[in-house]
């Protein structure tokens, strides 16, 4: 009798998903991936971040890359990944969070994070995403997660990754958000400029009347303050 398979019956459970419970970020146990290779590992911890429970524990099950592939072709995450900036594969396979990243990215490295708020400074919304990790005794720092065994012995500290226009300018630590704000890529407002009244004291003109009695021209300042110098 003709088996079917695994993947023609993923693709059909993906059918039954519309309807399924949202997965806690970072519940996936990478201790028990260790044998999978290193970019099926950074597929399983990246799109935890998106994943129902139910897609999450199919796609554990499934024993091939080729096999995972598809899978997160037909569920409509690969779309995801194809987003992202080449350069960034390797820090996102780390779980390296660097300015530039999208906020995607970051999903991808840290998971969904534990707030996500908005600051108005410098006449600009910035978006700050927060996150707990866990300071072991060696001075490892490893994402809180929501089922930790070792929290209650390990310090709990908290990270701010702050994002622009779409992208990171900083991550700093609990205490250190002023510092972060001083990063923020938008220009000051340049100084109003004195008119140079240099010729008119020297010629005695009126400085709103030329010589044939038509009214001079005056010079503006020109604020560009207000427009974003963040990357696109």
């Amino acid at each position: 009798m003709h088996r079917p398979s695994f993947s023609i019956t993923a693709l059909t459970a993906l059918l039954c998903l519309c309807l399924a419970t949202p997965a806690l970020a970072g519940q996936v146990n990478m201790k028990k991936l260790k044998k999978w290779p290193e970019l099926d590992r950074t597929w399983a911890r990246s799109f935890d971040a998106w994943m129902t429970d139910e897609e999450l524990k199919l796609f554990l099950q499934i024993k091939t890359t080729e096999e995972r592939q598809k899978f997160l072709v037909d569920a409509g995450y690969w779309k995801i990944w194809k987003k992202i900036d080449k350069e960034m594969v390797p820090n996102i396979i780390k779980g390296e969070v660097l300015n530039g990243m999208t906020k995607d990215e970051v999903f991808m490295c840290w998971d969904k994070p534990k707030k996500i708020r908005k600051d108005f400074r410098k006449k600009a919304y910035v978006d700050v995403l927060n996150y707990e990790f866990e300071v072991d005794r060696k001075g490892r720092e490893f994402l809180l997660r929501a089922d930790s065994q070792t929290a209650y012995r390990n310090e709990i500290i908290t990270k701010y990754v702050y994002m622009y226009n779409g992208q990171v300018f900083d991550i700093v630590y609990a205490g250190q958000e002023e510092d972060a704000l001083e990063d923020l890529p938008i220009p000051d407002e340049p100084a109003e400029e004195a008119p140079d009244e240099t010729d008119s004291a020297e010629t005695g003109e009126d400085e709103t009347s030329g010589a044939d009695g038509e009214s001079g021209a005056e010079q503006e300042a020109t604020d560009d303050g207000g427009k974003a110098a963040g990357a696109q």
